[in-house]
């Protein structure tokens, strides 16, 4: 099995194995555990704690650095070990966990699953009773949300992150001064970085190039993607999606075949046929894309937020700046996010140790300690404010301008789970609002377009757009002939004003 594969396939075998188990709530078991006592005096709990994300990789990474700070506090009581995996051996690791009934105390759900997918299993444990509502207060308001991360009035999980800039422009100062290019003024427009991009590929001498990206990755990490959401955002800000430009909020419809992203697309591939892309980038892994980038063989770099903390990490000698990712005509782009989100670390419905790990995950994983450490050390901005806006924190100077970018270009979209909670029903069928389950997946027409592999890849984009209207339109059909009030209306939003926040009013406006 390819990487790919794995790792997409991993995550959608769990989804399967998840609900086939036929639960609705949490299971017996879960409820079981919810009531335990602590262990008998004197012997140490041991928990488990399991995830993909960089910042659980090595010693010295926040996730980890928490972990110990915690153990050496409650040494002889409690022990919490953490275990790090790239997304590939994680999905394999924890379908086997799940079907085992073997899941680790605390874990995160696996990329194309979705909190309201993992709860409805049975398999994760609520947090009422086990942390006390002063830990929820210290978050940012809007950050539990019935539907999200709340099911049936039980909190199931928390926003990991603060607001999250999923595209970002990295501009090496190096190699734009190296091509004789002004390192203070980044691109604004598409021609600007075309422009720049052909005059370093040219300087660079087969050495260095105008654009590095992981297209290696699986569909659903992809580089390829990251650049084409990236570009899109200053086009059709109506053509907002989840995490991405592939769900039109306004209207309700699928957008994975928007002018915006077929323009996008085929700029990309203007790119590609000036000879601008670093070859190697349409087989790179993630990882091995940052260290190049970072060491001055690649101007321009298009990824989310955490590459900034990375660059730093694996090469902490770079020189670099982050802008906004450049728009067709100069305009500033759009970018959208919810502070509730269904993605996160949950309980283990299986777990001996609710009190302990509640009490690790109040004092240690999602408490201000942690949170401090975290962005500290540059990784993203935190679900608590007041943390965010302590410039004591910021490791660097590119932090401000980090800062500054996600202030000046996100907004809060709608939220159709908030409009109505069960909507969350709907996305327990589909797996996922992207719906993960079509082939090939809208990463693969991408990366196949890109290399030449598919000639129709617009038409290829229609074809995935129609599957996916019609998906969305049959677990509609399916969850209401259950007998539960749901609609397609549901999921459009006609009042949206793209240029501000969807508000509690705005929500009111609707009914």
């Amino acid at each position: 099995m390819s990487n790919k594969q794995g790792k997409a396939g991993g995550a959608l075998a769990l989804c399967a194995v998840l609900l086939l188990s036929g639960c609705s709530g949490i299971s017996d078991k879960a409820a079981e555990a919810n009531g335990k006592s602590a262990p008998e005096d004197g012997k140490e709990v041991v928990l488990t704690l399991w995830g993909g994300d960089d910042f659980l990789k090595g010693d010295d990474s926040p996730g980890q650095r928490m972990v110990k700070a915690y153990n050496e506090k409650h040494k002889g009581k409690v022990r919490v070990e953490a275990k790090y995996m790239p997304w590939a051996e994680y999905h394999t690791a924890i379908q086997a966990a799940a079907t085992s009934n073997e899941l680790p105390d605390v874990f995160v759900t696996p990329q194309n699953t979705d909190v309201r997918t993992v709860v409805a299993s049975g398999w994760a444990l609520p947090f009422d009773g086990i942390v006390s509502d002063q830990w929820k207060k210290q978050f940012a308001e809007g950050s539990f949300q019935e539907g999200v991360n709340m099911i049936d009035g039980k909190t199931y999980s928390w926003p990991i992150t603060g607001p999250v800039l999923t595209s970002i422009l990295y501009y090496n100062k190096d190699v734009l001064k190296n091509a004789g290019l002004d390192p203070e003024k980044p691109p604004k427009t598409w021609d600007e970085l075309r422009s720049m991009a052909r005059t370093v590929t040219e300087k660079g001498k087969g050495d260095v190039y105008g654009l590095v990206f992981s297209g290696g990755e699986s569909a659903t990490a992809s580089g390829i993607t990251k650049i084409v959401d990236g570009l899109a955002a200053g086009l059709n800000k109506e053509e907002v999606g989840d995490g991405s430009y592939r769900f039109n909020y306004k209207t309700g419809t699928y957008a994975f075949d928007s002018k915006a992203t077929i323009d996008s697309f085929a700029f990309l591939n203007e790119l590609k046929n000036d000879g601008s892309i670093l070859p190697s980038s349409y087989t790179m892994k993630l990882a091995e894309a940052t260290v190049l980038f970072g060491q001055a063989k690649a101007a321009f770099f298009i990824e989310g937020r955490a590459r900034m903390w990375i660059i730093k990490r694996d090469t902490p000698g770079a020189n670099f700046g982050l802008a906004a990712v450049p728009t067709q005509d100069g305009s500033k782009p759009g970018y959208y996010y919810n502070r509730a989100t269904g993605t996160g670390y949950l309980i283990s419905a299986h777990t001996k140790h609710p009190k302990e790990t509640g009490e690790f995950i109040e004092n240690g994983f999602a408490s201000p300690l942690f949170y401090e450490n975290y962005l500290n050390k540059g990784v993203a901005l935190t679900p608590i404010e007041s943390i965010n806006n302590d410039k004591k924190l910021y490791p660097y100077p590119e932090f401000e301008q980090f800062v500054r970018l996600h202030k000046d270009l996100l907004h809060e979209r709608p939220n159709y789970a908030v409009r109505n909670p069960q909507t969350a029903k709907v996305i327990v069928e589909l797996g996922a609002l992207s719906q993960p389950k079509i082939r090939p997946a809208f990463g693969e027409i991408l990366q196949a377009g890109l290399t030449g592999a598919q000639k129709d890849w617009a038409g290829a984009l229609r074809a995935y757009n129609d599957k996916a209207n019609k998906g969305l339109d049959d677990a509609i059909g399916k969850i209401k002939s259950g007998g539960v009030n749901v609609s397609r209306n549901d999921f459009s939003f006609p009042n949206w004003d793209t240029d501000k926040d969807f508000t509690v009013d705005d929500y009111k406006r609707l009914k």
